[in-house]
């Protein structure tokens, strides 16, 4: 039986059976990449023993994160249709301070920050996202101070900028690279609104498979990212052989975040400034900003066809390609997925205890505007275990709020 190991995956708890008595090409794949997945593994195990015992005893308190979100930029070069920041229908989001390009954070904020946190064990995963993290002024000096440090490294990017910095994220030793590839050529463009977006990233692809194999590297683990869109609900299976034709190492399969104008409004209601300070919690509000939040077109009709090419992706899949799946809620409830926001899936997500999200300009928020603090003003483990934090932990462990309905860190099985 093969195991699929993205770390969304693992931080579930789910290792999925695609390739069975791990064939050929999959072998291989765990075979070169056995440093990551063993760091993957051993997050694994903390993360299951850690939460169990924060969950019941700790009132709040928290180990060290296990990963760390850098959002290094909300600035992107693309205007993608199922984007939440603001740029699926309007320009980002006004009021907020993680979108001024102004006030994105010097290096040295940065490098500070991993010199508090290199010591925490496990030592946390960066996960380095935006916007498009390639924009971030930085973002060559900021790998190269992370490798230094001995951090696992895992890079998030549209892969239209990557050819420029190919050789270097090998040559640093950067462990993974998710690229976002959201169809065949056409399709892609269309839904990330510029028309070489794949050809770019393709390009960019090629460019870093050729450098692994001219410096004798085997990383980094390259994974393929798909959203999944009423846009190519009809070509989700063709992604196996794109992924294939373009080199990669696992397909990861997205189901959109998404949420409904009533449930937005419904969530701001009782997210107010009076409930915030009950709970003792520090928020922006309205908790989920016009534009921050996609609403999804699949319909009823759509989801026969969307089981049949999951099915399909995963047959196609099996002994060639790693393929992860997130969220993964049942084929059986894919319908109570997409068409009732109220339907009573588990209330558990583990976001708040083994993550940690650094926005921008250096706020600490975990999630739904929720303010824990900023690395620029206090030391990152006083605002981990801070009061907004644990409080905040409180709020989510008695019961999740309405904005949570389809976030990927909650649980659907």
């Amino acid at each position: 039986m093969g195991f699929d190991l993205h770390p969304a995956a693992v931080r579930r708890g789910k290792f999925l059976a695609h390739s069975s008595l791990f064939p050929g090409r999959v072998l291989a794949i765990l075979w070169r990449h056995y440093r990551t997945f063993g760091s993957i593994l051993r997050e694994e195990w903390h993360r299951r023993w850690n939460i169990f015992w924060e969950h019941r005893f700790h009132n709040g308190l928290n180990a060290t994160p296990l990963s760390l979100d850098l959002d290094l930029t909300r600035r992107c070069n693309l205007k993608c249709r199922m984007c939440d920041q603001g740029r699926h229908t309007t320009e980002p989001p006004v009021g907020l301070s993680w979108y001024d390009p102004d006030q994105e954070l010097p290096l040295s904020v940065w490098t500070n920050l991993l010199d508090q946190v290199a010591s925490f064990r496990p030592r946390p995963r960066l996960y380095i996202t935006g916007g498009e993290p390639t924009l971030y002024r930085d973002f060559p000096a900021l790998i190269q101070e992370a490798k230094k440090r001995g951090f696992l490294v895992h890079l998030q990017t549209n892969g239209t900028r990557l050819g420029q910095f190919a050789e270097f994220l090998v040559a640093q030793g950067v462990e993974m690279l998710s690229i976002s590839i959201d169809g065949p050529p056409e399709i892609h463009d269309r839904i990330r609104g510029h028309g070489r977006a794949f050809s770019r990233a393709a390009e960019g692809i090629a460019a870093l498979i050729a450098a692994r194999k001219r410096l004798g590297k085997p990383g980094p683990l390259l994974s393929i990212n798909c959203v999944i869109s009423k846009a190519n609900l009809a070509c989700l299976e063709q992604m196996v052989p794109v992924s294939l034709d373009l080199g990669a190492d696992t397909l990861y399969l997205i189901h959109t975040t998404f949420n409904s104008e009533a449930n937005v409004a419904r969530h701001n209601l009782l997210v107010s400034p009076r409930w915030a300070q009950s709970q003792g919690l520090d928020l922006i509000f309205p908790s989920i900003s016009p534009g921050e939040y996609y609403q999804s077109e699949i319909a009823r009709g759509d989801l026969p066809l969307l089981r049949e090419n999951l099915k399909q992706a995963r047959r196609l899949a099996r002994g060639r390609l790693m393929l992860t799946l997130n969220p993964n809620p049942p084929l059986a409830k894919l319908e109570p997925y997409y068409l009732d926001l109220d339907y009573p899936f588990p209330q558990e997500c583990n976001g708040l205890w083994n993550s940690c999200r650094i926005l921008a300009d250096g706020t600490v928020s975990p999630c739904l505007h929720v303010v824990a603090g900023k690395i620029t003003e206090q030391p990152f483990q006083e605002i981990w275990n801070g009061p907004r934090m644990q409080n905040f932990r409180q709020v989510i462990a008695r019961g999740l709020l309405p904005g949570c309905a389809r976030c990927c860190k909650r649980r659907f099985s």
